[in-house]
């Protein structure tokens, strides 16, 4: 709609030209006519061949209207220059530019004598090409502020796929050592060694039991213990981490390497010795 604004703005200025003519004297009259014919043919010219011509559009303004202000004589014709200012300075800030310097010459040379309304037209000047370039000013900022959103948004999102990558990493680093270790052990006591070393826990309990109701771990988060049930062939027993800190029981890579490190037990062990005791704990660390 570009094309269409900047036609009907010229419309309307080349009728207001026009309605000034009326009151000049005819030598006068005549000029500021042709003038303004040619200042909207011009206009209209750039509306049709809008695309090939956009350099007339450009400056068809900056060639017809000072001396259109000029030949009226009128010192309100300089607001004709206000809304060709506006809509020029969002899209030409050069037209837009030398129309406000032709505004400030015309005024000193119109208005020398009453300097009041010389200022007064020079600040309303500068006020409409100021006013006009707010809307660019604003669309940049709230551009560069979507744009910062936007990068919160995708940096957040990037961290939380890295923290899950890592946690993916180190759970299948650990799944690899227990698979190794378990590989490489000759006894139950050898692969809870290994797995002592490896996740820096202080001591390691194998307890037997007759038969447990519920295999879920369970954690003592004060006294940094997790326990975790382990179904044998024959019978059943705990293993009981005891950890070097409680903390580290927030860390879920260590607490799931842990109870599959427990589970693990029943490679090794088949089951405890029948009797009251249910044979001896094994205890390491």
């Amino acid at each position: 709609m570009v094309k269409e604004v900047f036609l009907g703005v010229r419309f309307l200025v080349s009728l207001y030209f026009l309605l000034l003519s009326l009151n000049l004297e005819p030598p006068s009259r005549s000029t500021l006519i042709v003038t303004t014919a040619l200042y909207f043919s011009f206009g209209l010219l750039s509306y049709l061949k809008y695309e090939k011509v956009k350099f007339l559009n450009r400056f068809v303004d900056v060639v017809f209207l000072p001396p259109m202000v000029f030949l009226s004589q009128d010192p309100k014709a300089l607001t004709s220059l206000i809304p060709l200012i506006v809509v020029h300075a969002n899209r030409n800030t050069l037209s837009a530019g030398i129309l406000l310097g032709a505004g400030v010459v015309l005024s000193a040379y119109i208005l020398a004598k009453e300097p009041l309304w010389l200022f007064s037209t020079l600040i309303i000047l500068t006020a409409s090409f100021l006013s006009a370039m707010i809307p660019d000013f604003l669309s940049v900022i709230k551009k560069e502020r979507d744009s910062v959103n936007k990068l919160r948004t995708s940096y957040r999102k990037l961290l939380g796929d890295f923290a899950r990558w890592e946690r993916d990493r180190k759970e299948l680093d650990a799944l690899k050592f227990l698979l190794d270790g378990s590989t490489q052990s000759q006894s139950v006591e050898d692969f809870l060694k290994i797995v002592k070393d490896r996740f820096n826990v202080r001591r390691i309990h194998l307890v037997p039991k007759r038969s447990i109701d519920d295999y879920t771990p369970l954690m003592d988060r004060e006294k940094g213990l997790l326990s975790v049930p382990v179904k044998l062939e024959e019978g059943s027993a705990v293993v009981i981490f005891e950890m070097e800190s409680p903390f580290q029981l927030n860390d879920e890579v260590i607490v799931s390497s842990l109870e599959r490190a427990g589970r693990m037990v029943s490679l090794y062990v088949a089951g405890f010795e029948g009797g009251p005791s249910l044979g001896r704990a094994i205890n390491i660390g």
